[in-house]
Order: structure tokens, then C-alpha cells, then sequence
């Protein structure tokens, strides 16, 4: 059985098993003046609209998935895992897939199993990237409404966020700044300020 079908039959048995315990719906969408991830713009410096649907339960298990405008096409995610604390501790694990149709080029369809821990205001995350996909290491920080970030994406660059959020007229703000090296190719080095929109 393949990755994807495993993730899906996953998420229905998460589903199957919540039936009985309280569940939660919720969206999100954003308007970004650029979408980065990993500090690298996702649709060429561009603005960008994306948006989520996620259902969480009780026991901690959830599923979701995102959609965000990239080039021609779109990014869509599907995800699952569980979240929850152990004393001071918080954890979220899961399994991510990545997928881009329409995008020129065909897009690099990847996945990704992923743990999460926030001990306070500081946070790691460790994504294992799966068969040919390249493993990524954060570490984060909040102090306030301030964010800083810092990741190793292994065999491809480091990146760096600083980031303030705030409320405006009803919605939730993020200003931004965010710079990339790339590992081997300097002329593949980014930075940017970005304005994030949260309009749900």
C-alpha cells in the first residue's frame, strides 16, 4: 500500500473512531502579498490566496487539508495526525502530502511525516521527508507578538522569519521578513517582506 493510500485510510479510521467523541469544524483563508515557505516565494513574488478546511476531535486527531494559488496552478495539501500536551509539553505528529496540479512544469508532488514539540515559547519541528523528498529541521521562538524562526532544509538551504501579529479592523495581521540561502547556488538566495491577511 502506498503512502497516500495509507494516509487516507488512516485519516477515515481517525474519522471512524471520533464518531463517537465531540468534533470540530473550522476554515481559514489568507491573502498573502508573497507566500513563502522554507523562505522561498512559492508564486514568484506574487500574491497569493489560500485557504483550509480542518475537523478535529476530542482524542486529539485531526485531518485537514489547504489550497493556496501558486503559478498557473494551485498547491494542495492533505494532512492528518495527532496533537495534544504531556505536561509542559506539547506534541503534534502527523503525515503531510503535497500536491500541485496545473502548476507549469507538473509541479514536484512530495510527502512528509512530521513531529512538532513547544516546550514554553520555543518550538521544533522535524519533517521527514519521504523516498527522493528532503528532510527539514525548525526552531522557533515567540516572544510577545514577535516570532522568530530559523530552519535547515537539508541539501537545499537555510531560511530565517521574523514576524509581528497584530489585529486590524477585525482581522488577524502578519508582517514579515524573510531571507534564504541556498546551499550551493547563490544566485538562488531570496528575501522578502511579506503582509499576511487573515480574512477568516
Amino acid at each position: 500500500m502506498n503512502k497516500l493510500k495509507l494516509l487516507i485510510v488512516s485519516i477515515s479510521l481517525i474519522l471512524a473512531s471520533g464518531i463517537a467523541s465531540a468534533a470540530s469544524v473550522s476554515a481559514n483563508a489568507t491573502l498573502q502579498s508573497d507566500y513563502t515557505w522554507r523562505g522561498m516565494t512559492q508564486n514568484s513574488g506574487d500574491a497569493s490566496v489560500n485557504g483550509g478546511l480542518d475537523i478535529e476531535f476530542d482524542s486529539g486527531f485531526y485531518a485537514g487539508t489547504w489550497l493556496a494559488a501558486v503559478g498557473t496552478g494551485a498547491e494542495v495539501d492533505y494532512y492528518g495526525g495527532l496533537a495534544g500536551e504531556l505536561g509542559d509539553i506539547s506534541y503534534d505528529i502527523g503525515y503531510i502530502k503535497f500536491d500541485y496540479p496545473g502548476v507549469a512544469g507538473g509541479g514536484s508532488d512530495f510527502e512528509e511525516a512530521y513531529l512538532g514539540l513547544g516546550i514554553g515559547d520555543f518550538g521544533l519541528t522535524f519533517a521527514s521527508g519521504q523516498d527522493t523528498a528532503t528532510d527539514n529541521l525548525e526552531i522557533s521562538y515567540a516572544f510577545g507578538d514577535f516570532g522568530v524562526a530559523f530552519g535547515d532544509y537539508d541539501e537545499v538551504g537555510e531560511y530565517f522569519y521574523l514576524t509581528y501579529g497584530f489585529e486590524f479592523a477585525g482581522f488577524a495581521m502578519t508582517v514579515g521578513y524573510t531571507e534564504f540561502e541556498h546551499d550551493t547556488t547563490a544566485a538562488s538566495d531570496e528575501d522578502a517582506f511579506f503582509l499576511d491577511i487573515g480574512i477568516l
